[in-house]
């Protein structure tokens, strides 16, 4: 057995070693394996903080402008309202200057008749 052992011993320990090495290869590369899967879990994680980042700044972006065009909306309206009040405002206007129009016609009418009338009674009384 002494002899089996020491022609043997030497191939014994390369097994051994060969061993451990693999084991030790092994651990190293999952360890490797694990280390890169964590640095790309931690990329995927940046990436999204950045985007979720991104997007919050954007939606509050576009909340800012929908409080701004819900202010300018209410203003128009507002202006419109006024607009309207003074569009009405300005037709009961119109009506009142179109029946002044119409009276000063007539009276100016009236007057030429009467005027026109006179003198041709004027006329007749003259010739007779």
């Amino acid at each position: 057995m002494k002899e089996f052992l020491e022609t043997q011993l030497p191939a014994i320990i390369t097994g051994i070693l060969g061993i451990g090495a693999y084991l030790f290869e092994r651990r190293r590369k999952h360890a490797e394996v694990q280390q890169v899967e964590s640095d790309a879990i931690q990329a995927m994680q940046n990436a999204y903080k950045t985007f979720v980042s991104d997007s919050n700044a954007r939606l509050d972006e576009m909340r800012g402008d929908i409080l701004t065009m819900k202010s300018k909306i209410n203003s128009l309206e507002a202006n419109e309202i006024l607009m309207v009040i003074k569009i009405e405002s300005l037709e009961k206007e119109v009506i009142e200057w179109k029946q002044k129009y119409t009276n000063l016609k007539q009276e100016m009418e009236n007057r030429d008749k009467g005027i026109n009338t006179t003198p041709s009674k004027g006329k007749e009384s003259k010739g007779k």
